[in-house]
């Protein structure tokens, strides 16, 4: 009996010796998660990596070698019973010393197009979510217009900020219709660029993809070779593009409220020393420094709202649809028609609209009462059926 159980030491140590990489088993998934690699693995592919038996993997289990929990998080502060994903020190801490580097200083203006409300705006985002990792209702930041202004570089400052590791820069299209996901949620921001299809159903499908991860507490992840899990979501998601419609939002009457939305006409010339300004952590520990000393006011927010300038109004204006457009149009010159009106009366007034605009009529009504703010319903009067629409 000693011989067998000094036996049993004696591998259990040189097991445990030979472990250079971190394993954990999670109960939720039953699987293995290597942490250097963020995957996951199936009990008898971490025995093969480790040359052990599957008795001596549930050994490492069974003598908290190899560590066991109910599931995985990526949290500030993390969670009771969870491996926690997000490795906090890794988060560049403010100086005591508060100044604003030029270059860096440069850079958001020029991102900004030097629009205080924007440059403001942008600011505050970026003391917001760095006092409030969790949050999730952070409204997403969509840069767009000018060549070479170098909205990937502002990306580059977030990773310095929160550290490399938690920021995925660089997502396209593809990555949003992919059977399987890119972004599987151990990240603290998340950049999509160039998204847009120029085809309207394809841009909505896209947009409809991007509203279910912004402002989602929890997102259900999809991995080859591991059953789909929900997680929670604290990603701070950002839009580039190079477009001048770079996202097909709402009709504006749904408000867009997961989009703030920032517009560029100028181009970075001194760019080498702004990239090395944003990648100094003696100056980005500055900028945040500064950045509490400039708005203090946002270690007061519940909250940090959506932006409402100029820039959100024109996409909106190119992402309306025709036909409510036709809508915008029917207000502005029939104000005194409220409440009720006919179908009959509407088509009436559409070929009017239609001539005005130089609009093929048949195609327009097509889709028309598809995509209308306001629907036709039915009402029976007597032995008749009649459609009206309510005006709202």
């Amino acid at each position: 009996m000693t011989y067998e159980s000094d036996k049993f030491a004696d591998r259990l140590e040189e097991i445990t010796e030979s472990l250079i990489d971190t394993y954990c088993y999670i109960k939720s998934v039953a699987k293995y998660y290597w942490k250097e690699q963020k995957r996951f693995f199936r009990p008898a592919d971490v025995a093969n990596n480790l040359m052990a038996t599957n008795k001596e993997l549930n050994w490492l289990r069974q003598y908290w070698i190899i560590n066991t929990y109910d599931n995985i998080c990526y949290l500030k502060w993390g969670r009771k019973w969870c491996l926690n994903l997000l490795e906090e020190e890794k988060i560049l801490l403010p100086s005591n010393n508060p100044i604003l580097d030029p270059n860096i200083k440069e850079l958001i203006e020029c991102v900004c197009w030097y629009k205080d409300e924007n440059i403001e705006y942008l600011y505050k985002s970026i003391l917001y979510k760095y006092l409030n990792v969790n949050d999730f209702t952070i409204p997403s930041i969509v840069f767009y217009w000018a060549w070479w202004s170098w909205k990937w570089t502002f990306v580059t400052l977030l990773a310095t900020i929160f550290w490399e590791d938690n920021v995925l820069a660089n997502l396209w299209q593809q990555d949003l219709n992919s059977a399987f996901d890119t972004y599987k949620w151990q990240k603290i921001a998340v950049e999509f660029a160039e998204v847009s299809a120029n085809n309207t159903n394809s841009d909505i499908r896209i947009l409809n993809k991007l509203k279910n991860i912004i402002w989602a507490e929890k997102i259900t992840v999809n991995e080859k070779w591991v059953q789909p899990y929900q997680i929670d979501n604290i990603a701070w998601f950002f839009i580039s593009s190079n477009s001048n419609k770079p996202l097909q939002l709402d009709d504006r009457d749904k408000g867009n409220r997961r989009f703030s939305i920032i517009k560029s006409h100028s181009k970075l010339t001194n760019w080498k020393e702004i990239n090395k300004a944003i990648r100094s952590i003696e100056k980005v520990r500055n900028f945040l420094a500064w950045l509490y000393d400039k708005y203090p006011e946002v270690l007061d927010y519940k909250r940090l709202d959506t932006l409402d300038n100029q820039d959100k109004r024109e996409l909106e204006e190119r992402s309306q649809n025709e036909a409510n457009n036709f809508w915008d149009w029917f207000e502005d010159n029939y104000p005194n028609i409220k409440w009720k009106i006919t179908k009959m009366e509407v088509e009436d007034k559409v070929n009017k609209y239609c001539f005005e605009n130089n609009l093929d009529e048949k195609e327009f009504l097509k889709y028309f009462w598809n995509n209308s703010r306001y629907s036709k319903k039915k009402i029976r009067i007597w032995e008749k059926t009649h459609y009206w629409v309510e005006i709202k």
